[in-house]
């Protein structure tokens, strides 16, 4: 008694095809999540200067980031609905920003309208660039008191198809960096 490969003992059909293309489905599952949980946000260069320790700073003042219009202006004369939007960036980028050091609670004041005083700190920064699929970033980190650099960083968010959604990213990266110097 002979057994073909396609047919099972009982002269039906075998079930090998249902099950590889189970396996076709769960491998293709498993590849389209390992490549969601890629990151798309390169931290280019993190440098802290300060002399004393970050955790002494108990306010943060947020500025606006500079945005050239050059870096974004298509040179069309009229102002346009994207070169709208591109001027509402730093405002949005400094709302996101806030938004989640707050929620952090790692400063007892976080605004754009605090005092200056020893113990604050002073974000600013600049868009380096705004392109079609890049935004790259600068900010430093000012004392307070004296004015001087204590923190800089540049970071660039790759793979930028949504503006809005990549100011959003950028405002959680920053958090992230404040985060990670109050232990230096």
């Amino acid at each position: 008694m002979s057994v073909d490969a396609g047919q099972s003992i009982a002269g039906k059909p075998a079930p090998i095809g249902r099950w590889c293309w189970l396996f076709v489905l769960c491998s293709v599952a498993l590849l389209m999540t390992a490549c969601a949980a890629t990151s798309n946000v390169v931290t280019d260069e993190e440098i802290v200067t300060n002399q004393k320790p970050m955790a002494t700073y108990t306010s943060l003042l947020l500025r606006d980031f500079e945005l050239k219009r050059e870096l974004y202006d298509d040179g069309d004369e009229r102002m346009g609905e994207r070169e709208q939007l591109f001027e509402r960036i730093p405002a949005r980028l400094t709302e996101q920003i806030q938004r989640y050091v707050k929620a952090r609670r790692v400063y007892e004041t976080v605004s754009r309208t605090t005092e200056l005083t020893p113990k604050t700190l002073i974000l600013q920064g600049k868009f380096i660039r705004v392109g079609r699929f890049r935004i790259t970033i600068e900010a430093v980190l000012l004392d307070g008191g004296t004015g001087q650099e204590v923190a800089y960083f540049r970071q660039t968010l790759w793979d930028v198809l949504d503006t809005s959604e990549a100011v959003g990213i950028l405002g959680r990266e920053v958090a992230n960096f404040l985060d990670r110097i109050q232990y230096k």
